[in-house]
């Protein structure tokens, strides 16, 4: 499997556009090589149900929202 530096790689050449040697084709399958390594990175267990209930909810969202722009920033924004 090669390393996980060549998809960064791909990945970089292909958003700054630094160079036209990685086209999408190239890309989709450097990330098909690196798919069982990315899925192990992002796999964090299955949820329970109040976890589910609370993403379903929108409730996560609030709080992550709230946490990045406190009310008193939101509300001198809308001033």
């Amino acid at each position: 499997m090669r390393s996980i530096s060549q998809l960064r790689e791909a990945l970089l050449n292909v958003f700054l556009q630094e160079s036209a040697s990685y086209d999408e084709q190239e890309l989709f399958d450097e990330l098909m090589v690196q798919k069982p390594r990315l899925l192990a990175l992002l796999h964090v267990g299955s949820r329970n149900s109040e976890e589910q209930k609370e993403i379903e909810s929108g409730v996560l969202f609030c709080l992550l929202y709230y946490s990045v722009f406190p009310k008193s920033s939101t509300q001198e924004r809308q001033s």
